[in-house]
């Protein structure tokens, strides 16, 4: 049996706005969803075909539209992408490694027991040279199917440990070129120079609990993605008024000029 990963859930969602704008029905293929996503190690990445079967198309055809109205889900190409899923929830290439570290500590462990019993009850060299050789296909067997172990080996606990630690915002932290371009081509109406201040104020002003990341480059792609979602909303709504504002002094100063188009009326 393989080790049990989880799906965390805020312990604030049962009233958070996009929750409750998305509704219990919606929420139920959330959770879900989200739990399949832990299990099968996607990061978040919830295909189509799963998302109806999960949703119970038949009964409840408009959940997955309602998480993606609600921000709590992108719809991308094949499926959808829970929002924010790196910021929260455990990273599938560690947890990989976690898995992989879990299955040597077994196997290790199912050969040191097989040594030990083959010892005791054969001490001649050739039951101790026969028991190694059955040990070795012992613990074949168990990296084929390795236990889930309450409480991993020292060794086991050491090379999970070694993965990359969160840790907080370096003072210097800023995105690399590469990082900079491919954001701006995929959200060109964001001032990044703007959002990197608001982004290091941000994080900077968290509590330490909050505010540790494995990978601030993550972070970062979402916070400008998120702006660039609001952005083309604030500019229209800006423009509106402004457009508003130049119709009011048309109206005021007379019919000579429109301020809008700084032209005559009639040119």
């Amino acid at each position: 049996m393989s080790p049990i990963p989880w799906f965390k859930v805020d312990d604030q969602l049962a009233f958070n706005a996009k929750v409750v704008a998305a509704g219990n029905s919606a929420m139920g293929l959330w959770v879900r969803a989200g739990s399949w996503s832990s299990a099968q190690l996607t990061d978040g990445f919830i295909p189509a075909h799963m998302a109806i079967a999960m949703a119970n198309a038949m009964a409840n055809p408009c959940d997955a539209d309602a998480l993606v109205m609600a921000g709590l889900w992108d719809e991308v190409d094949g499926g959808y992408q829970f929002h924010d899923w790196a910021d929260f929830q455990p990273d599938a290439e560690a947890e990989r490694k976690k898995r992989k570290a879990r299955s040597e500590a077994g196997r290790k462990g199912a050969a040191a027991r097989w040594n030990s019993k083959t010892d005791e009850s054969h001490g001649n060299s050739h039951s101790k040279s026969h028991g190694k050789t059955v040990a070795n296909e012992m613990a074949n067997e168990c990296d084929r199917n390795a236990p889930s172990r309450p409480d991993p080996s020292t060794e086991a606990k050491a090379s999970v440990g070694a993965r990359k630690r969160a840790t907080r915002i370096p003072d210097d932290w800023t995105p690399s070129d590469d990082l900079a371009n491919a954001m701006y081509a995929e959200c060109p109406t964001v001032d990044q120079h703007a959002e990197l201040r608001k982004f290091k104020d941000y994080w900077q002003s968290q509590p330490d609990s909050k505010a540790r990341k494995t990978d601030w480059d993550a972070t970062y792609r979402n916070w400008i993605r998120r702006a660039g979602e609001n952005a083309p909303k604030s500019a229209n709504r800006a423009t509106d008024r402004m457009r508003a504002g130049y119709d009011a002094m048309a109206s005021y100063h007379g019919p000579e000029e429109d301020p809008w188009t700084r032209k005559a009326i009639g040119a």
